[in-house]
């Protein structure tokens, strides 16, 4: 169980996650308006929390819609977006061949790919759960146990997992790792304590990595 406060949350909307198409961690797609919007209100709803300048650490997926979603969250703060410290250890779900593609496209050659517990169906030549795990656990062991105040900037997928670990949610029995609930975009979960609440937002989000 790590020391302190870690406040996760998902990118803003994009323009691939309103046109239903799947995004790779290595294209950097652009927030849309409302995006903008949500990673804004994520600020704000941090800075009520935490207050101006506040003693934290900033981790982001490396990322460009991560990136951009977390220089909007530390200008509402007053933070030091150079600071923040960059990883694809906190990257979305590897989609394989199917990033870049619409839902509907590899729907009709493959079946639904939203699945059950609104996740995301794995692609043949992409990431599972395990996979992620392994390389959110790695994340974890490498922050230390110093406690005080963490603000994560992540993915659906893949923060559902980082939570999942870090709030002992159980594995889940079909894919084989702790998996937390979903949460739309703009949403902030709290984990503290190998507990998690919800600070803002909702749960319930449809996955569109």
């Amino acid at each position: 169980m790590k020391q302190g406060r870690f406040f996760i949350m998902r990118h803003g909307e994009t323009v691939y996650n309103a046109a239903a198409r799947l995004q790779s961690n290595a294209m950097h797609t652009p927030l849309t308006r409302q995006g903008f919007e949500q990673a804004v209100a994520m600020g704000c709803a941090l800075r009520g929390e935490l207050g101006e300048r506040p003693d934290v650490t900033l981790h982001i997926s490396d990322t460009g819609r991560a990136l951009q979603t977390a220089a909007l969250i530390a200008e509402e703060l007053g933070l030091d977006w150079f600071a923040g410290k960059r990883t694809m250890d906190l990257k979305e779900i590897d989609m394989g061949s199917w990033c870049g593609r619409s839902y509907g496209e590899v729907e009709e050659e493959v079946g639904p790919i939203v699945i059950e517990d609104h996740l995301l169906r794995p692609a043949p030549d992409g990431e599972d759960y395990p996979a992620i795990a392994e390389r959110l656990n790695r994340w974890i062991d490498g922050v230390g146990d110093e406690g005080g105040d963490h603000i994560v900037v992540m993915h659906g997928i893949s923060s559902r997992v980082l939570r999942g670990i870090m709030a002992n949610y159980p594995v889940h029995p079909l894919h084989g790792a702790p998996i937390a609930p979903s949460l739309v975009q703009g949403s902030i979960a709290l984990v503290e304590n190998g507990a998690e609440t919800m600070l803002f937002g909702s749960e319930r989000g449809i996955e569109h990595a």
